[in-house]
């Protein structure tokens, strides 16, 4: 067999370095890609520091393991790491690219300085001297040079650690006349950003003790987006979906509906996009948020399955099988993974959709009575109006004669018929209605007291009649003062 013949073809180092600073990184997630290495040198504190008032610039300090001269060396290497090769279960890195790209997307001069038994060494990427000598040349800075540095100083009293350091931000200061409010701007995000996407990692977990990460100087808050401290919460079962790969663990949770959320859960849950654009998967690669709020194009977002949340945890075996890119901000499973998910998904959606429909409620054929009733004249139809049952309408009902009571039934019927379903549906896609408990209690209490003075029924069956039955978590409230 005759030999194939080949060609070496070399990349052109400034062509391709600055191809490369078009990925597509915002900061946020270049500043995440940061504090990933970061967490995979097993570090315990990562201070992020910026400013732009002299000599604009971002810095990321941890206190991980560090690097020695030549370890440092190979990391400022573009592809340091084949994809394919196997790495450590806490490793969140890939492809040995995501420190210079995520840092290079923003600035033009990328200084690493690590410290590790006791050296500290430096290497630069200056994106000048790769132009003036087209070859692929990593400058060693002067120690000398260093001690200017921000955060150095920290560095060096530090056992280990890394400081890395983005300096003439082109990207993040680009054309603005005001460069400390243009960074500002920019930056606006990354708090609540980092926030979320480690929030595990800065909460104790397990076995694993919690990260303190900081934003020039203030720690990051915890960002539970499954609300776990809140006792309305429903956590359903779970599955572990096993493969030769490894387990990838699928947990739903269903959020408490609107009333029984603080204003600030509602900010935790629902941020930016509300909680009808945050509703679906949240795919965390060992324990670091990749990307949340979808359903993948399984099912399209609903109001009724917005406070559905499911967590899948993959391990990172399954890189190359979930398409995960470069940026770690997108993934897509497999296709056996995703069958298994669409299989999932309608019991996840039905308990979120009875969560909002049925808040408080019987939905059994329980004693539970309803102020209105939910009629399917065919299938694919349906219309409310009120129930005649309903014990205030029945005692009603009974005091009138028989041309009020035609004029009575007159109104109910009015009374389904103009029901602005538009309208309600509008308010609901809203999120603003967590303020509700204080304003109601005494409202509830009131009308309470007038369905025990009309009906004459006992106070256990008054919980039970709508709208009373709709509050569960103000029932001893009520009954508490019925029996005043």
């Amino acid at each position: 067999m005759d030999p194939i013949e080949t060609l070496e073809v070399v990349p052109h180092p400034v062509s391709l370095i600055e191809s490369m600073r078009a990925v597509g990184y915002s900061v946020e997630a270049a500043i995440a890609d940061i504090i990933d290495n970061s967490l995979s040198a097993a570090a315990t504190a990562i201070h992020v520091k910026y400013d732009a008032s002299e000599a604009p610039f971002v810095a990321v300090l941890d206190d991980g393991h560090g690097m020695k001269p030549n370890e440092l060396t190979d990391a400022m290497r573009h592809g340091s790491r084949n994809p394919s090769d196997h790495r450590a279960v806490n490793d969140l890195g890939r492809f040995g690219l995501g420190m210079k790209t995520a840092s290079l997307s923003q600035c033009r001069k990328l200084t690493v300085i690590s410290k590790k038994a006791g050296i500290i060494s430096a290497r630069r990427w200056d994106l000048d001297v790769v132009q003036q000598t087209g070859k692929w040349l990593v400058v060693v800075p002067k120690p000398a040079d260093l001690a200017h540095l921000p955060m150095y100083g920290k560095l060096e009293e530090q056992t280990s650690g890394t400081l890395v350091i983005w300096q003439d931000l082109d990207r993040l200061t680009a054309g603005s006349g005001d460069p400390q409010n243009e960074m500002t701007a920019k930056m606006a995000a990354l708090f609540e950003h980092l926030a979320l996407v480690f929030h595990r990692f800065t909460q104790k977990e397990d076995a694993h003790p919690a990260v303190v990460i900081t934003v020039n100087g203030l720690q990051l808050p915890p960002r539970d987006p499954f609300l776990g401290t809140n006792a309305y919460r429903q956590e359903l079962e779970g599955q572990t979906i096993t493969s030769e790969r490894g387990k990838v663990q699928v947990s739903p949770y269903v959020l408490p509906p609107i009333c029984n959320l603080s204003a600030p859960e509602i900010e935790t849950a629902g941020g930016r996009e509300g909680l009808r654009g945050t509703q679906g998967f949240y795919v965390y690669r060992s324990r670091r948020l990749v990307i949340w709020g979808t359903w993948f194009r399984l099912v399209p977002k609903e109001e009724f399955y917005k406070l559905t949340r499911v967590r899948v945890d993959i391990p990172n075996t399954y890189d190359d099988l979930w398409a995960l890119d470069i940026k770690k901000s997108v993934a897509y499973p497999p296709d056996p993974i995703r069958s298994r998910l669409k299989q999932l998904i309608p019991h996840f959606a039905n308990t979120s959709k009875r969560a909002i429909t049925y808040r408080g409620r019987r939905t059994n054929n329980g004693p539970y009575v309803p102020l209105w009733n939910r009629i399917e004249p065919r299938h694919g139809t349906f219309r409310y109006e009120p129930n005649a049952e309903h014990p205030l309408i029945q005692k009603l009902s009974e005091i009138l004669g028989d041309a009020e009571q035609r004029h009575l039934q007159m109104i109910l019927d009015f009374l389904g018929t103009a029901i602005p379903y538009e309208g309600i549906y509008a308010d609901m896609c809203g999120d603003s209605r967590g303020n509700e408990k204080e304003e109601s209690i005494k409202e509830l209490i009131t009308m309470a007291e007038s369905l025990l003075e009309v009906t004459g029924l006992p106070v256990s069956r008054i919980l039970e009649i709508d709208p009373i039955c709709r509050y569960p978590e103000f029932h001893e409230a009520i009954k508490g003062g019925l029996e005043k």
